[in-house]
């Protein structure tokens, strides 16, 4: 018989291996995964403030700090003035991090597809179907709010 800490402990296994793999693959593009989201939330919102990024993704603000200075200094993100209020900074994507985000992405969805790909259609359809309890189960443990997909950490 296998117990749900047995199961619970495979399954926490193979996420951090397969996220370790997904962001090792983005990081040889110069992204880490944490990064990628903070991008992909700029092109999606547009230039936004640090503390909405911070709330967003649940993280504190020295956090997302170092995540926006590590685009920064890449030359993927820019801090620009908030029109609303001089004190406040809207941080930005840059056409380098556009650019950046593509060869990302391109290399994420490689890499998910080799890996997903080992799986049949309708053991994927089971695997999702089985992700869908799971995080039923998971959502009221948890007392921040939840934030859609894996957690962006720490860049």
């Amino acid at each position: 018989m296998i117990t749900p800490e047995q199961a619970g402990e495979r399954y926490i296994a193979v996420h951090h291996r397969l996220f370790r793999a997904v962001n090792d693959e983005m990081s040889g593009c110069g992204l880490s995964m944490a990064r990628t989201k903070v991008l992909l939330r700029l092109r999606e919102q547009g230039p936004t403030r640090q503390s909405v990024l911070a709330a967003d993704f649940g993280l504190s603000p020295h956090s997302i700090t170092d995540v926006v200075d590590a685009l920064e200094r890449q030359g993927l993100a820019e801090r620009r003035p908030d029109a609303t209020d001089r004190r406040a900074k809207l941080v930005a994507i840059t056409e380098a991090g556009e650019a950046c985000l593509g060869v990302a992405s391109a290399a994420r969805e490689r890499l998910l597809g080799q890996i997903f790909g080992a799986l049949s259609q309708e053991d994927r359809a089971t695997l999702l179907r089985l992700l869908d309890i799971l995080d039923d189960a998971a959502r009221p443990l948890i007392t921040s709010p939840a934030v859609p997909g894996t957690p962006v950490v720490p860049a």
